[in-house]
């Protein structure tokens, strides 16, 4: 289905909530670069601020700790949300990947929040053979250590996880969709690598109920979050073994995500991680028996099924765990020289009360990669 603005229903609220890795990323940042010409045709982001949603995420979920917030400065923040979708004459999109992994309890407390609106819900997914090497580097990405080998074997196993909670979508749905009916329930399938750039974009919009055509958010927006090489995923895996989690949330996702993961590693290149043949057996057979239970519940799907299935990766099979030393040594110099170019840099005049953010700083190292480059 897709809409115009003339046509839109009021009051609808959609529950994006994941899977991580799905393009998310990509659909949040589109959704609030056009917030205007979007909340022109009666569509618009829930809160006032692109952060809002991930707190109203950790305060559902409860994951004070790990973000390195509190209840106290969260509290009543997806209230407050739900109170403004029920303002808001269209719909309201409260998109955050994060919510997906919800237990029964919490998804009860967040749809109680949202009573007597129209809710939807969208899910985004993709193959589970991508999907896992994407859920480990971004495990990575936020502190961990665990080798690939040993996050393999615990996908492999197919038990309660925090791999399997995020990605099995027949969980998500059993969770989240239990109280909808089937007409308002949606699967976004990601494209596969090849596709049109806007696709996503054009099946999202579909789910949500509007025109995705009118604009091309892949003109301004990388489709993809900063993707690491497989030699530099090693090189973070064995800092944070270092680290020993002595640089806590937020401050991690700050400097050691953005600016060394993010910005000083993301700038190198070397072949990505990639699922192992035997596991992409196994998710095959997995995503196969979702497909079947999907289309018995007669949810609405955008995209093809097909598309879900994973198949084996082209050419031969490299262990991300066993890096070339060479390589990795040489990556890491270069890091550590950029992180020491950057350090050395003369410090502009500051401005009383400004404190330098990760962002500025990222900006600043992005530059001098460039000129490096060119």
């Amino acid at each position: 289905m897709s809409t115009t603005g003339s046509s839109l229903p009021a009051q609808r609220v959609v529950l994006h909530v994941g899977t991580p890795k799905s393009g998310t990323t990509f659909l949040q940042r589109a959704l609030w670069r056009h917030r205007t010409e979007l909340d022109a045709i009666g569509v618009t982001c829930a809160g006032n601020r692109h952060y809002e949603m991930f707190h109203a995420a950790i305060e559902l979920r409860g994951r004070y700790a790990f973000w390195g917030r509190t209840a106290e400065e969260l509290k009543g923040t997806w209230q407050r949300l739900a109170d403004g979708a029920r303002d808001y004459p269209g719909i309201t999109v409260m998109s955050h990947e994060l919510l997906g992994a919800a237990r029964r309890e919490q998804v009860d407390a967040g749809l109680a929040a949202l009573d007597g609106l129209d809710v939807h819900l969208v899910v985004t997914a993709r193959d589970l053979a991508r999907q896992v090497a994407s859920d480990w580097q971004e495990r990575v990405k936020n502190g961990a250590a665990v080798r690939f080998a040993d996050f393999c074997d615990s996908v492999g196993l197919e038990r309660q996880n925090g791999f399997w909670r995020n990605q099995h979508l027949i969980g998500i749905f059993d969770r989240w969709a239990r109280h909808l009916p089937p007409e308002n329930v949606h699967l976004v399938v990601g494209p596969p690598p090849g596709s049109p750039p806007d696709l996503l974009w054009q099946r999202f919009g579909e789910a949500v109920g509007f025109d995705a055509s009118a604009f091309d958010p892949t003109t301004e927006e990388p489709t993809a979050n900063q993707t690491l090489g497989g030699v530099q995923v090693s090189v973070l895996r064995r800092v944070n073994e270092v680290l020993n989690g002595r640089i806590e949330q937020p401050a991690y996702g700050k400097v050691v995500k953005r600016v060394f993961a993010q910005t000083i590693l993301a700038a190198q290149s070397s072949p990505p991680a990639q699922c192992p043949p035997h596991l992409v057996e196994q998710l095959n057979e997995v995503a196969t028996r979702q497909n079947r239970r999907i289309e018995h519940r007669g949810y609405r799907v955008h995209g093809d099924l097909a598309e879900l299935v994973p198949a084996p990766g082209a050419g031969p099979w490299v262990d991300p765990d066993s890096a070339d030393p060479e390589l990795e040594t040489a990556a890491s110099v270069a890091a550590i020289a950029e992180l020491l170019v950057e350090k050395a840099a003369p410090a502009p005049e500051p401005d009383p009360g400004l404190v330098p953010t990760a962002r500025r700083l990222g900006g600043r190292v992005r530059r001098r990669l460039a000129r490096l480059r060119a």
